[in-house]
């Protein structure tokens, strides 16, 4: 590459095309949106994947949050005593094993989640337009293809 060339011609000469894309397109819409959350609300990025896992699915373990999001388990810990500690999340001991905390979002984690994403979703309103409504249709489908097949290819094994 010469000096001169744009870094996003790395996007389409890299070894891993798909992955590398895919990648780029997050990191452009995550890391602007969740360092003005952070700004705004106080919230870290495992903070706010937590309060939005939590809003669709309450009750989970932080296991569930780190299989879910990807982050480390001590990230999620720490995210979800912090959260806790905001009183947007309270800890149970689950009804079925004894041993095992589930994670519930408080009234005030459904405001605080209800406050950053409508900006979220205005953010993905704005990466989306230059699709049409059948190509975001089509793209939809195929993400919900990949999302579904990651379990066959996630392992680190496959690296």
């Amino acid at each position: 590459m010469t000096r001169h060339q744009p870094l996003s011609d790395i996007l389409h000469d890299v070894s891993i095309p798909y992955a590398y894309k895919l990648g780029y397109m997050i990191n452009n819409y995550r890391e602007p949106s969740f360092r003005s959350i952070e700004l705004k609300y106080g919230l870290t990025r495992p903070e706010i994947l937590s309060l939005i896992l939590l809003h669709y699915r309450d009750g989970v373990s932080a296991s569930d949050i780190c299989d879910f999001s990807g982050h480390l388990k001590n990230n999620i810990s720490r995210a979800i005593t912090a959260l806790e500690n905001k009183g947007l999340v309270r800890r149970e001991t689950s009804k079925e094993d004894q041993r095992r905390q589930v994670i519930y979002i408080t009234a005030s984690g459904r405001r605080m989640h209800n406050k950053f994403m409508p900006g979220l979703v205005e953010r993905e309103k704005v990466m989306m337009e230059c699709l049409s409504c059948s190509e975001q249709e089509q793209l939809k489908h195929l993400l919900t293809k990949l999302c579904a097949h990651a379990p066959a290819w996630r392992d680190e094994e496959h690296v």
